[in-house]
């Protein structure tokens, strides 16, 4: 069977066959030809983030604060380098009785800045920025790459120049976590649709590591790898991979679900009450709405 048949046979989990060329005549590897063919939304998401930041920059400085100070150093990112430089350990007491415990964030991301600082003269501010910045542009090529298999690539280069246009994409420029998990989820999802089924599983453990709706990930993962199982019910070999990549896809997340639990000496809920101190839970939407309201 050739593979152009193959493909036609099995279209969601089929190589793509990608002619390239350089302009000299020689063909290039695929992923330099991915890259050069993502470049154009590329280009266009990052002048979509340039352009936000330079509005963040003019208004701190309209408010008397750095710039970088404030996509460094806000909110959660305090959270984020603190783990880092200190490890776990951090919990603050409110007037009101709440109880906000640093458990409650995952550890990849404050890992990954422990090791750039421990390898660069820089602070773990800086760091976090740099990770979040270079993750961005992981996971704009890794939501083309899945778009363009799909649909092409005048809407994969849309979707990407949207999604950095999207209010809340103002967290990609900042030393959040949200840039990281994305860059893992898209490229996850990359992997299913190629049948990289290991890369897929470990791509999706690696996103539960990062933030608690890397689970997510995980799910996307075990329902095709139910799928796929269900199909080749019956045929001898290649299940495998399959079976690894649903084993790996949630264990991320779990271990580190579990590890709280243990800590905290509540192995099934311990994790889910450092949440609850935080106001975070699964509501459909109703906390917002509240939040909205009070406005």
């Amino acid at each position: 069977m050739t593979a152009h048949a193959r493909a036609r046979r099995c279209p969601l989990f089929a190589e793509t066959f990608d002619k390239a060329a350089s302009t000299d005549g020689r063909a290039v590897s695929r992923p330099r030809a991915a890259l050069h063919r993502a470049a154009p939304a590329l280009g266009l998401f990052a002048a979509a983030r340039l352009t936000g930041m330079a509005v963040v920059s003019l208004w701190a400085w309209h408010i008397g604060r750095s710039p970088r100070a404030l996509l460094a150093t806000s909110w959660d990112s305090k959270w984020y380098v603190g783990i880092a430089t200190h490890g776990y350990g951090r919990t603050v007491y409110w007037p009101d009785g709440a109880v906000q415990s640093d458990l409650a964030f995952f550890p990849l991301y404050p890992g990954l800045i422990r090791a750039v600082v421990s390898a660069l003269p820089v602070t773990g501010g800086t760091a976090g920025l740099a990770l979040s910045w270079a993750a961005a542009g992981a996971a704009a090529w890794g939501i083309y790459a899945v778009v363009e298999r799909l649909h092409g690539r005048r809407l994969a280069t849309l979707v990407v120049l949207l999604w950095g246009l999207l209010p809340h994409a103002v967290v990609l420029s900042m030393a959040y976590t949200e840039p990281l998990l994305t860059a893992f989820a898209a490229w996850s999802l990359y992997a299913l649709a190629s049948g990289r089924w290991l890369w897929a599983g470990t791509l999706a453990g690696l996103a539960g590591l990062t933030r608690p709706n890397g689970i997510a990930v995980a799910a996307a993962v075990c329902a095709v790898a139910g799928c796929e199982l269900w199909r080749r019910r019956g045929a001898k070999g290649g299940r495998a991979p399959v079976w690894a990549a649903a084993a790996l896809a949630p264990a991320g997340w779990l271990g580190y679900v579990l590890w709280v639990g243990v800590r905290k000496g509540d192995v099934p809920g311990g994790y889910f009450a450092v949440q609850r101190g935080w106001t975070s839970r699964f509501d459909l939407g109703l906390g917002s709405l509240k939040v909205i309201r009070a406005w």
